[in-house]
């Protein structure tokens, strides 16, 4: 039988790998998301992903009419 004592070794063990696990990630993102900020900065910002973003939806609109005949132009 696991002892009282086993038990909450164990729960502080994977409380504290949680913790470091939770932490890593957080911080992780955060050095992701400044990267991403720095680049996208150094491409000229957030028009370029607007431009590139909006060519994307016009051309699904144009093959989703070539495709299908029951849409309303």
């Amino acid at each position: 039988m696991v002892s009282l004592s086993k038990k909450f070794q164990d729960f502080k063990e994977g409380f504290f790998q949680g913790l470091g696990w939770s932490f890593g990630a957080t911080v992780g993102f955060v050095l992701v998301s400044i990267i991403l900020f720095l680049v996208v900065k150094a491409l000229g910002g957030l028009p370029l992903i607007g431009k590139w973003i909006a060519d994307i939806v016009a051309e699904t609109n144009i093959q989703l009419l070539r495709r299908n005949p029951w849409i309303a132009r």
